[in-house]
């Protein structure tokens, strides 16, 4: 037996929504998030799999497709891409390694409604700003650039930018700026409430009260080992009214989840969403979500070896519009593969 990267994607997706988790989970929007993803699902390897999906409301699935390296054949023949030609001609002549970090490119799939959007578009340049200009211009979108670049001199040393994506298919649409938060700052905003203030006013971000500092101060109290931030630039360079930060799990190990979830940091982080009211009953299924199985599968050589899959919480976004706490969203990293090959 052989099997397609699609395949898999299926086999990770219906193994998500076994047990009645669909209906709880994921809602009328999975059987979309099925069948739309069929031609994002590209490259010599299984790309990175993010599945999200809220912890309180109306259940959905949305998906998102992260890719490193691609070969020249690799096309994605979907209407939701939109023209993409320049964008795959000039990524597939990039040294994806430079600086010892990976950089990628990747869709989010919003299948919320029945019409199929435009997929959003993320890239992650890292530290590399001398790619920004030439991403903007392969997608159509050069007027984008200096909103980024400007607004990267702005941030503090501790807050850097490192990614960034833009919701096409959404009107009037701002550029979502993000970047990693490390353990140290992290640590030091939740000792001191004021240094949460401090970046926040060197950032530009107005939209904060002391409400959502305090929040921030106790999402940090978790002691979260990593995680990342996300603001809004609008089209005349301020910010908007919206920040997000995004909780890493550090999970390692499928068979570490229920533990995490039981007294780590999964515990904590959905005791305190629950606390305020952004997370339901949901939190209890996310460890029945993951996964993991190694089966022997042919090669496409004739050789036989072990396929993996598997499923694991990755993060949960925390995010506020005007200062207002929103329904957290969970974050599934799912993947796929023969293991010599990962």
């Amino acid at each position: 037996m052989r099997i397609s990267y699609y395949d898999a994607y299926q086999v990770l997706l219906l193994q998500a929504a076994d047990n009645g988790r669909k209906e709880a989970l994921f809602g009328p929007s999975f059987e979309r998030a099925r069948t739309l993803a069929e031609p994002y699902v590209i490259g010599q390897k299984f790309p990175s799999v993010y599945l999200e999906f809220p912890l309180y409301g109306d259940p959905f699935l949305d998906v998102t497709f992260l890719y490193n390296e691609l070969e020249e054949d690799d096309r994605i023949d979907a209407p939701t891409a939109g023209n993409i030609d320049d964008l795959l001609s000039w990524w597939k002549t990039l040294d994806q390694n430079e600086d010892g970090e990976r950089i990628s490119f990747g869709f989010e799939l919003d299948t919320k409604e029945e019409a199929a959007h435009d997929a959003a578009i993320h890239f992650q340049p890292r530290r590399r700003r001398e790619l920004v200009r030439p991403f903007f211009e392969a997608i159509g979108e050069h007027e984008r650039t200096d909103l980024y670049l400007r607004q990267a001199e702005k941030m503090p040393n501790e807050w850097p930018l490192s990614f960034f994506g833009l919701f096409r298919g959404r009107p009037n649409t701002p550029l979502r700026i993000c970047g990693y938060l490390s353990p140290k700052e992290m640590g030091a905003c939740a000792s001191d409430s004021q240094r949460v203030v401090q970046a926040f006013d060197k950032i530009g971000f107005r939209a904060y009260d002391q409400r959502l500092v305090d929040d921030v101060v106790r999402l940090f109290s978790t002691k979260p080992s990593s995680g990342d931030f996300q603001f809004d630039v609008l089209d005349n360079g301020d910010l908007g009214t919206t920040f997000a930060l995004d909780i890493q799990f550090d999970i390692q190990q499928p068979s570490a989840v229920q533990k995490s979830f039981d007294s780590g940091i999964g515990s904590r982080v959905m005791g305190l969403l629950r606390e305020w009211g952004i997370a339901d009953e949901r939190t209890k299924l996310v460890p029945q979500a993951s996964f993991a199985r190694a089966l022997p599968m042919e090669r496409s050589d004739g050789t036989l070896g072990r396929y993996n899959f598997t499923l694991m919480p990755e993060w949960v976004k925390v995010r506020w519009c005007d200062g207002v706490l929103q329904p957290a969203k969970m974050y599934f990293l799912a993947t796929a593969g023969f293991l010599d090959e990962e």
